[in-house]
């Protein structure tokens, strides 16, 4: 008995499958959330089944994940030591929401332009989610 190429074995599951190839982006896309899901979201979903799947297609990208992993791990020790230290990540964080939610007049009022630049910069600091997730992830996901 022969061993199956490695074309063949290729060939084999896309027909077993019925794959499109309009289907291979979201495939993919289902491989790379199963790098956000960590703890606390594995355990909001309901399906033991989905739960099951999501832990083995994460140990299947262990060896390429260390890397991206060590990178986080990288980048927070950078930022952290930026910014001064997680005291300092704390101290702001306990002021977004109040920021958000601060009235326009009230921003208006404030005597010295730069605080309140800075109370507007924080106010609008998740305006576009988007470009800062892309910005970060893009740092953990070079080689």
């Amino acid at each position: 008995m022969s061993e199956e190429s490695q074309k063949d074995r290729i060939l084999r599951v896309i027909d077993e499958m019925g794959l499109k190839p309009s289907e291979v982006e979201l495939l993919e896309d289902c491989e790379m959330v199963t790098n956000l899901v960590i703890g606390k979201v594995l355990e909001m979903m309901d399906s033991p089944e989905m739960r099951e799947d999501v832990l083995w297609l994460q140990a299947q990208h262990i060896k390429p994940n260390n890397k991206r992993w060590r990178n986080i791990v990288e980048l927070t020790e950078e930022l952290w030591k930026k910014v001064g230290g997680g005291d300092r990540v704390k101290r702001y964080h306990s002021i977004e929401a109040a920021c958000r939610e601060i009235s326009e007049e009230d921003i208006q009022s404030i005597a010295d332009p730069e605080v309140r630049e800075t109370v507007n910069k924080i106010r609008h600091i998740h305006d576009n989610p988007l470009i800062r997730i892309t910005k970060i992830a893009s740092k953990c996901y070079h080689e």
